[in-house]
């Protein structure tokens, strides 16, 4: 558990303007030696104190840090896990006035875990503003020489953590500390190209690298390398080109080691390069594997954005599969904060994602939607960019704005490289910066934190969509990552909601078929007996059907409760997993109206008499309504998974109205400039497959996947061609997928017109069956019997 956070320095005696006095060991510590008073009576008065008790954790390896610490008294001990240990490895042990957590200097998350060994005293010093301090000292050498002791003392710890300096000496250290640069790379710049000369070994102290080659437009990944992983050995060693490129993911933080100290190196310890090549090219050899086989296999392709996948800790995500595109989740979300803050648009990706129902299906991948919504980062982006500190983590992870802070400035959402903050104009209610003006405010999703859950999870009713840890509970990418299994695994809806509406079926079908037997032998009339008790009971049912609108409708009461005081909103640990409160609401309104249909024929079977009655009348809304029920419940079931398997992107309906427009623009582009060959086959087999009137009927019912149904489009035409002109094929493989998404396109809309047309003919239907019920009913009180 983290320390209890004792603060004694930075409070301020009673009736005294000075703060408290810090332990002398503080400042007389050799990194502060010579700061003078100024500076250190700044440090004091805005830095604190930490008291830890033996064994008290001071911070983690992989925490978010913008401070550094001097031990003021006790011993505290640095560990951290090597890549390719399964234990810690201690890696030094700090006492009095030594200096720990300086990574943050260098801006990256702590490489260790800081653990007290004996009642300890912490001095925690904010990086920005022993900066400040130091610098207004009035010595700028002073503040320069204690800048480049902290940076090489956060070096030196790094460098013990790599496996990469396992089998290094001292001396070999303190070669490599004086070598080595810093560098940083932004997401998407280039460490270097195909063919730059070699003149670096590097490693990685944060973030992800990804080796790739490149085919015309196309990019082939090699390899992911997160931290503590090196790479550029092999062209230094064998003296040529780079053979590939290295692009930074995201931001990226490397240590540059010069060819001339990688050389030296290599002859004093000849066997050190090939065992650590050994282990790395055995790790590649695993992400190939995962590579090679999700891109044979699927046309989402979830590692296209991996480093999104590794700093996320809550990812929401929508099983396609199973979403019936209502846009309840926007809806709830836009009710408990006035604005959505969850757009349905977002990367289409096809994963494994861990549960009881994935076990059952044998972890087959599921189609996923990752809908443009915070996903509470690592290291957040926007957090550093901040320029008045709105914006804080909290112990469970969970990124949030502080309105009273935020002066709408932007730079938060122009830091976010997955376009997740949004500004909004600022309601009356919230607090402004200092009573000024500030007509905007930074909003974005805070997982609800006055709730007990996220409200979209939580108002979903088909439990389509929820969170996760992708490098944890998302398989694909734990097994690229070499993450470890979250030990409590998302837990599925209950299995017993399929065995409740099953044994709704077999009733419903008993009691329909004991009342038309009874009534076909004359045994049975419908106002009298147990005819009448099923019509009395049908009529409870109905009544019960209605009330299922009630907690659909009524908004954030119905399934948000206040969030209690101390919990955290971002799932984790032993934390149950935030389930949808209104999916069994459904369920039991599948039941409830299975179990009113067959009530409703052992009341009374379909008038025999020509004559348009009251009753006639209700028999007909009520089997209407319960078609469009019926047919909207197997569109759930059947269309949403049909249409996850056919769409490239989840569209949401106004954007079909151009897609056709703008594929068919992209197609005949495509075209142009292309071979002779190329532009036959166009039109000769592509185009009227395109225009084929029965060809998206024809997709539907072969069942096949977008990328199933490209295979079998170009073994077609390889089967004409015969195996002649394969080299003038170039650009075909885009006008096969474009051609593809083309005939799908029209499935797709009618297939989302499934979806979202059921459920008004049902609402409708059903609000015409109440009314006819209550004047069959009112009619029925009537007659005298």
């Amino acid at each position: 558990m983290h320390s209890s956070d004792h603060t004694h320095g930075g409070a301020r005696d009673a009736g005294s303007d000075r703060p408290e006095a810090w332990p002398p060991a503080v400042f007389d510590a050799p990194l502060l030696r010579g700061l003078d008073e100024r500076a250190r009576r700044e440090i004091a008065g805005a830095g604190r104190l930490r008291s830890l008790s033996p064994d008290e954790v001071a911070y983690r390896a992989g925490d978010a840090g913008d401070a550094f610490f001097v031990v003021a008294s006790g011993r505290v001990a640095l560990r951290a896990t090597r890549r390719g240990d399964d234990r810690d490895t201690e890696v030094r042990t700090a006492a009095a006035g030594d200096v720990i957590g300086e990574e943050a200097v260098v801006g990256m998350s702590r490489r260790t875990t800081a653990v007290a060994l004996a009642p300890s005293v912490l001095a925690e010093i904010p990086v920005h503003l022993f900066r400040r301090a130091a610098g207004r000292s009035g010595k700028a050498e002073i503040a320069e020489r204690l800048e480049r002791a902290l940076r090489r003392s956060a070096t030196r710890d790094l460098l013990s953590i790599l496996a990469f300096t396992r089998d290094l000496d001292s001396d070999d250290v303190e070669i490599l500390l004086d070598a080595v640069s810093h560098k940083h790379f932004e997401r998407g710049q280039a460490i270097y190209r195909t063919g730059d000369p070699a003149a670096e070994l590097w490693l990685i102290a944060e973030g992800m690298v990804q080796i790739q080659t490149e085919d015309g437009d196309r990019i082939h990944v090699r390899a992911y390398l997160t931290r503590g992983d090196f790479f550029g050995d092999v062209e230094l060693d064998e003296g040529r080109c780079r053979a590939a490129s290295a692009v930074a993911s995201g931001a990226t933080a490397l240590l540059a080691v010069p060819s001339k100290t990688f050389a030296a190196l290599a002859r004093k310890h000849p066997d050190l390069i090939p065992r650590l090549r050994r282990i790395t090219g055995e790790h590649h050899e695993r992400q190939e594997a995962v590579i090679a086989g999700h891109a044979r296999n699927h046309t989402a392709h979830i590692f296209r954005d991996l480093y999104r996948l590794q700093v996320a800790r809550s990812l929401l995500v929508i099983d396609l599969e199973t979403c019936a595109r209502c846009g309840h989740c926007a809806w709830s979300c836009a009710d408990v904060h006035g604005v959505s803050r969850l757009v349905r648009r977002g990367d289409k990706v096809r994963a494994r994602v861990d549960d009881a129902e994935q076990a059952a299906q044998k972890e087959a991948p599921r189609s996923l939607l990752l809908p443009n919504s915070c996903q509470h980062c690592e290291s957040p982006a926007c957090m550093i960019e901040c320029p008045t500190g709105a914006i804080g983590k909290d112990t469970g992870g969970e990124v949030f704005i502080r309105d009273a802070l935020c002066t709408g400035c932007g730079a938060c959402a122009k830091a976010c490289p997955w376009e997740n903050i949004a500004m909004a104009p600022r309601p009356a209610a919230a607090p402004r910066p200092g009573g000024a003006g500030f007509a905007d405010i930074a909003v974005k999703c805070d997982l609800c934190r006055d709730y007990d859950g996220p409200a979209c999870v939580k108002a979903c009713p088909t439990g389509s969509i929820f969170r996760v840890n992708p490098a944890e509970e998302i398989a694909d990418v734990r097994d690229l990552l070499g993450g470890a299994r979250r030990e409590q695994e998302r837990a599925a809806a209950p299995r017993s909601g399929a065995a409740l509406v099953a044994g709704s079926a077999l009733a419903a079908a008993g009691l329909g078929a004991a009342g038309l037997l009874a009534h076909a032998r004359g045994g049975a009339r419908p106002g009298e007996g147990a005819a009448f008790s099923a019509g009395v009971a049908a009529a409870v049912g109905m009544a019960l059907l209605l009330l299922y609108a009630l907690p659909k409708r009524a908004g954030r009461w119905a399934w948000m409760r206040p969030r209690r005081r101390g919990d955290t909103a971002v799932e984790g640990g032993d934390a149950a997993p935030v389930k949808s409160r209104l999916r069994p609401h459904l369920t039991g309104h599948l039941a409830i109206g299975l179990v009113t249909a067959g009530l409703a024929l052992a009341h009374a079977p379909w008038p025999r008499s020509g004559r348009p009655t009251l009753g006639a009348a209700l028999h007909l809304v009520f089997w209407a309504t319960a078609a469009a029920g019926a047919f909207t419940a197997l569109a759930y079931r059947l269309a949403a998974r049909r249409l996850a398997r056919i769409e490239r992107t989840a569209a949401l309906p106004e954007d079909f109205s151009a897609a056709r427009r703008e594929l068919l623009d992209r197609f005949y582009r495509e075209v142009s400039g292309r071979s002779d060959l190329v532009k036959k086959i166009v039109e000769k087999i592509l185009v009227p497959y395109l225009q084929s009137p029965l060809g998206p009927i024809a997709l539907l019912a072969s069942g096949r996947g977008l990328r199933e149904e490209e295979r079998a489009l170009r073994a077609r035409i390889d089967a004409v061609l015969e195996g002649r002109g394969a080299e003038r094929l170039a650009g075909l493989a885009e006008l096969i997928r474009l051609a593809v998404e083309l005939r799908a396109l029209p499935a797709q809309r009618a297939l989302l017109a499934a979806l979202r047309g059921g459920l008004p003919a049902h609402i409708i239907t059903f609000g015409v069956a109440a009314a006819l019920l209550v004047l069959h009913a009112m009619t029925a009180a009537s007659v005298p019997r």
